[in-house]
């Protein structure tokens, strides 16, 4: 990589320390960065107890979620867009969102969700995800044709969206309904440290994968017939990748809820200040995924105080008008 890669990473880098450092202090309760500041050099202790909880055991864990599931989001949007050659794929383009919505729905209406130790929730979201993926695999059969998945995944999630209809339809508890809808609108509200490590687990093993394959998703770039002359397995590959995005897209799904349009403005930020190569845009994208969702985050907080927006509408306001802008930007020429 040359050093303006370096460079790039490394200002994006301090820039995602700074904005993690001001999020602590955005919410219902403002709290002065200079406190903030106190309390980080301090460990989380001091003198005003009451701070250091909210700051470490509320805010703290939030905003380390948020980083990376942004930075889990972009890479994934990216590695959708390589696969699918589809400058406008997302992570859900193959009904992972819908899946995982309809698994979640399903459990919150049923009364499954206080069942499972609490996990009810987490666990549905997560095998509705890996339901609709297995599906769009089993249709998509052995033809590698970017086109014809992409297409299966957007009948996929047209099933599981009416699913997911039909079950806030039949709910009997508007409660229950209240809960299903404001999980489909995603929200990072109550999430604690004990999903910490599982979004950490899931974004490095995506990056390892990302890295050890980053010269193979340079050549699905050039299309199918060339990457085979090259003596690669497109298809494979193609499997391998779209199993590894579903899996963390509903990892980000089943926690946080539906988070529309990360996933595909991220790469094409990404793209504008880096090189296109793999190897470079992995860590551009899991920097400036990690950045726009904690500025996300912190508006969510902060816009409506003490009342808080579901960040899943925050970032479709941010990210339909660019997407709008990026249709528009090609189909002009």
């Amino acid at each position: 990589m040359r050093k303006s890669v370096f460079g790039i990473a490394a200002i994006l880098l301090v820039l995602l320390c700074i904005t993690l450092l001001l999020s602590l202090g955005a919410g219902s309760v403002m709290i002065p960065s200079d406190v903030v500041w106190q309390q980080v050099v301090n460990g989380f202790e001091g003198e005003n107890a009451p701070v250091s909880r909210i700051l470490f055991d509320i805010r703290l864990p939030r905003s380390l979620f948020a980083a990376m599931a942004g930075a889990s989001l972009g890479l994934t949007g990216l590695l959708m867009q390589t696969i699918s050659q589809n400058d406008l794929a997302d992570p859900y383009i193959l009904g992972v969102s819908s899946g995982a919505g309809a698994g979640a729905v399903i459990c919150i209406v049923t009364g499954l969700s206080t069942m499972l130790l609490g996990y009810g929730v987490y666990i549905g979201a997560f095998v509705g995800a890996a339901l609709a993926t297995a599906l769009v695999l089993l249709l998509s059969g052995r033809n590698d044709n970017p086109l014809r998945l992409v297409l299966m995944g957007i009948g996929v999630s047209a099933i599981f969206s009416a699913l997911t209809m039909f079950a806030i339809y039949a709910a009997k508890d508007e409660a229950q309904v209240r809960s299903a809808m404001f999980w489909l609108l995603g929200s990072l509200t109550g999430i604690q440290w004990k999903v910490v490590p599982v979004m950490m687990i899931s974004l490095a093993v995506l990056m390892l994968f990302c890295w050890l394959y980053r010269h193979e998703l340079d050549i699905m770039l050039l299309g199918s017939e060339e990457a085979r002359s090259l003596g690669m397995s497109y298809q494979r590959l193609q499997r391998m990748s779209v199993i590894m995005a579903s899996v963390s897209a509903a990892v980000v799904t089943s926690i946080a809820g539906v988070i529309g349009f990360v996933g595909l403005i991220v790469p094409h930020m990404a793209r504008r200040i880096g090189r296109p190569d793999h190897a470079s845009m992995l860590w551009v994208t899991v920097l400036l995924g990690a950045l726009v969702m904690v500025v996300a985050d912190a508006l969510a907080r902060s816009l409506f105080r003490p009342e808080e927006l579901p960040i899943g509408i925050l970032t479709s306001f941010l990210g339909a008008p660019v997407f709008l802008w990026i249709i528009w930007r090609q189909y002009a020429r």
